[in-house]
């Protein structure tokens, strides 16, 4: 007999995931464990995109997607979720109706919050497993740090070029982010927006970290847990590293973890958008909920055009700056002279003028 609920597959499904419930890998029991997954993307651009939309495809049951930022055009060559009409839009918003229509049975958990050490426990908690869509090096300590606390298992990838890179973090089992690159500097990582981006190689990483990811909610034993991935599509090279755990690492061995100075605010300089124009991500450390009225109030008498109001954020824009905020407080400025000009239009669209940030 075939039922609804959680312990069985309805027809619909059946037929739905037919060729996949066929697969040795996957099976009708493995279907069910799909459905009644939930699993954490953070970051729905280029390596998000592919990653969410297949998840949702495949029938799981709860996806909570995260990213910070809204929808620019040089997004779309690589960002096919998304089209000409959602440019300026909030990405996890866009992204959630999209996914919705793929898969109408996949509850989409949609945040619109940047990742940093003080969000990324809010963000994890609950999943069975966490995957990487990231383009920051923080962010990616957080997460792995908040995975590591949790002990959630954290796919992690990254592309730029025509290379990319994918392994599994097994918390206290295998190596964590921090074992593998306890050194990695934000400022000196190569970027898509200064080096370019091949979308196929988006894909192919993306559709690897699924795989590693079904691997997980399937209770078998990640490929990648050993070992990170390298490849290069220009040469069709896959090769692979073997990693190995630091007993000393200050996450997930006995090392000493070092207390940072919390600040009101949290300033990442971004590569330049607009033909260069200097960009940076403002994340308040502790989230509130945006005045939506109030900010549009404030950036109309400030002469900005306000250009998409959603339910998630905002996005308003002058001839010299624009500036998108999320609805629990952090922002993305483009066009200030320097960081003291991004915070200070920051609290002066917020109407608050005691937020600081170490600048």
């Amino acid at each position: 007999a075939v039922a609804g609920g959680s312990g069985e597959l309805t027809k619909k499904e059946l037929d739905k995931f037919s060729r996949q419930v066929m697969l040795e890998e996957i099976g009708y029991t493995g279907q069910l464990k799909l459905k009644n997954a939930k699993i954490c993307v953070v970051g729905t651009g280029g390596l998000g995109n592919p990653i969410t939309s297949r998840l949702a495809a495949m029938g799981v049951g709860t996806l909570r997607i995260v990213d910070r930022d809204v929808i620019e055009l040089s997004n779309l060559h690589r960002q096919t979720m998304f089209d000409e009409d959602d440019v300026g839009q909030v990405k996890v918003e866009v992204a959630a109706k999209k996914l919705q229509k793929l898969n109408p049975d996949c509850k989409i958990e949609a945040l619109a919050i940047s990742v940093n050490e003080y969000t990324a426990l809010e963000v994890v908690e609950g999943c069975d497993v966490v995957v990487d869509a990231l383009d920051s090096v923080n962010a990616r300590y957080a997460l792995n740090k908040a995975c590591v606390k949790f002990g959630i298992p954290f796919v992690t990838g990254a592309a730029v070029g025509v290379s990319g890179q994918v392994f599994t973090i097994l918390p206290k089992t295998s190596a964590c982010y921090f074992c593998m690159f306890p050194d990695l500097n934000e400022d000196t990582m190569p970027t898509c927006s200064i080096e370019g981006v091949h979308p196929s190689i988006l894909s192919i990483v993306g559709g690897i970290e699924v795989a590693e990811a079904v691997k997980v909610i399937m209770g078998k034993k990640p490929s990648l847990s050993d070992k990170i991935l390298h490849i290069d599509i220009e040469n069709l090279d896959f090769t692979t590293t073997r990693t190995f755990r630091a007993e000393e690492c200050p996450v997930c061995g006995s090392g000493k973890q070092e207390e940072s100075v919390k600040e009101d605010l949290i300033l990442e300089e971004l590569c330049g958008r607009n033909r260069g124009k200097r960009t940076f991500s403002i994340t308040p450390t502790s989230t509130f909920d945006l005045d939506v009225g109030r900010v549009t109030d404030i950036a109309k008498q400030k002469g900005f055009l306000v250009e998409n109001q959603g339910e998630l954020g905002l996005s308003m824009r002058t001839n010299e700056m624009s500036v998108s905020f999320m609805k629990k407080g952090s922002a993305v400025v483009v066009g200030p002279k320097d960081e003291q000009e991004a915070v200070s239009l920051y609290n002066e669209l917020l109407g608050k003028k005691t937020l600081s940030a170490n600048l």
